[in-house]
């Protein structure tokens, strides 16, 4: 009975071994130049055809079971995808062009990843806008389908704005977030521009949007300064990822 046992524990072990060699690699290798000059060649396309609405090649190259997910944290599947394609509208024109394109290989899978450098004219103003993004396709017969991409804007400092500066020493001094002694933040004036932070060397300057709302240099976040109906400065919001932290004055300008 144990002889039997044995032997049948053995046959398993040979065949759970000869399935995991049947198996591709987890192991991830760079792509070919063959294959990495197609993702290359592919992807390109497929974006020379969103400013003209042109859904062939997007359908012929995402997989019936795809989901996108957007700059905007949109989620797609392929139908819904498709759909949003539909060309830029009149007075718009743009072209994209693909970066910086790495491809791993994982077996029958491919990740793929790239900037997307998208300039924009917009009823004659120019927008100048990089995305990264990541693809994964699945082997597909001697191609490749895409079945999942996600991308995001790359982060970029805003233009300043002209704007009326006297009332700049009125919002420098510090504010506290949380009830006392909770933690400071200093806004401070110096030669003629406003900066933000914890301590005044490490502080980040302010992008002037308007005379009350700043774009804080080298961020993704937004300062709005508030007044009172007096006209006194009582609070500093700062607009972090789509939720607002609110800091309430706590000592004089400086």
């Amino acid at each position: 009975m144990m002889r039997t046992q044995t032997l049948i524990n053995g046959a398993l072990v040979s065949l759970l071994v000869a399935a995991a060699a049947s198996l591709p690699s987890a192991r991830a290798v760079a792509a070919s130049a063959a294959a990495t000059g197609w993702f290359v060649k592919r992807t390109q396309a497929l974006y020379d055809a969103v400013a003209v609405g042109d859904k062939t090649i997007w359908r012929q190259t995402l997989s019936d079971d795809c989901i996108i997910t957007d700059e905007d944290g949109e989620v797609y599947d392929k139908a819904a995808f498709l759909d949003t394609l539909t060309g830029l509208p009149k007075g718009f024109s743009g072209v994209i062009r693909i970066r910086r394109l790495t491809a791993r290989i994982f077996g029958a899978a491919a990740s793929v990843h790239y900037w997307i450098d998208e300039h924009e004219d917009v009823l004659g103003q120019k927008l100048h806008t990089t995305y990264v993004e990541t693809d994964t396709y699945r082997r597909a017969g001697d191609s490749w389908g895409m079945i999942a991409a996600q991308v995001t804007v790359v982060p970029a400092d805003l233009a300043p704005i002209t704007v009326d500066k006297s009332g700049w020493p009125e919002l420098a001094g510090s504010y506290r977030l949380g009830a006392p002694p909770g933690l400071l933040y200093h806004a401070y004036l110096r030669h003629g521009s406003l900066y933000w932070g914890s301590r005044e060397k490490s502080a980040k300057r302010l992008i002037p949007l308007s005379p009350l709302v700043f774009f804080v240099q080298g961020s993704i976040h937004t300062m709005v300064f508030v007044r009172d109906p007096a006209g006194h400065v009582t609070e500093a919001i700062e607009l972090h990822k789509y939720n607002e932290i609110a800091m309430r004055r706590a000592g004089s300008a400086g």
